[in-house]
């Protein structure tokens, strides 16, 4: 993962790029809708990095790369590139409206039969519910996250802490397993697994605010689904294992300090 670039097929990948960031869940989300629709037909790049000689995330440590600044001007990521037509190159930026459109752009009758799975699936009532859902969920578990890790004051934390678990266990009743909608990854999925599954629960919510999911019979259906991602291919190549570096690079995040700039951002 430290690479500058990493490429997942040959010439073709060019035409569809992904900028990225090891440590951002945001740009997770858009990696794994890119490994469930397009495997192979894409390459990562590096774009945002932390430039601290201790890898902590803060806004005054960070280094974009021009291709960033330029694909978009708020120099966030995820950034999907697409070049795969003649006009001018398709930047698509916001997480969630990545994985919107790379099930679009990769439905059936365009994939060339590598996978014709619907991250937003059935009739548009159905598709309706996976917005809602994921909206919901964005909010209170993803955004959340971060509330629960900047506050410092234990009583906001607890507070934090307690709508997490309640859009968790929402989760749960509705989840059919072994995913959300059931034998396939979805966008509801995809828009909190990189939060509360692997690195970022582990190492991150356990040890900087004791935050775990009760391992009670009301939350057994997350355990069920955690470990389901945990298998899934398209979360397996997304994953961050470098378990150190990502608790060091939220640590200004749960000492309240990481969105104050100290000098000019790069």
């Amino acid at each position: 993962m430290g690479d500058d670039t990493t490429t997942t097929a040959a010439d073709s990948s060019e035409e569809m790029e992904l900028l990225s960031a090891w440590y951002c869940p945001y740009a997770q989300r858009a990696w794994i809708a890119m490994e469930i629709k397009c495997p192979g037909k894409f390459k990562v790049t590096e774009a945002l990095k932390i430039t601290s000689p201790d890898g902590v995330y803060s806004k005054d440590s960070l280094s974009r790369i021009p291709l960033l600044k330029e694909s978009n001007p708020l120099g966030q990521v995820p950034v999907i590139i697409d070049r795969r037509s003649d006009k001018k190159p398709m930047c698509v930026c916001d997480s969630l409206i990545c994985v919107e459109y790379i099930d679009e752009v990769y439905d059936n009758d365009d994939n060339n039969g590598i996978n014709s799975k619907k991250l937003l699936p059935g009739d548009p009532a159905k598709r309706a519910d996976a917005r809602m859902w994921s909206n919901r969920l964005n909010d209170d578990i993803a955004t959340t996250f971060y509330v629960l890790l900047l506050k410092q004051d234990k009583e906001e934390q607890e507070k934090a802490a307690d709508k997490m678990l309640s859009a968790i266990l929402d989760f749960c009743q509705r989840c059919k397993g072994p995913f959300f909608y059931g034998d396939e990854m979805s966008i509801v999925d995809i828009t909190i697994a990189p939060w509360i599954v692997g690195s970022r629960m582990e190492v991150v919510l356990k040890h900087f605010r004791n935050f775990e999911v009760p391992a009670t019979a009301e939350y057994a259906k997350y355990f069920e689904w955690r470990d389901s991602v945990l298998r899934h291919p398209a979360f397996v190549a997304t994953v961050a294992t470098d378990f150190e570096a990502m608790q060091r690079a939220y640590r200004r995040y749960a000492d309240g300090t990481a969105l104050i700039v100290k000098s000019k951002e790069t």
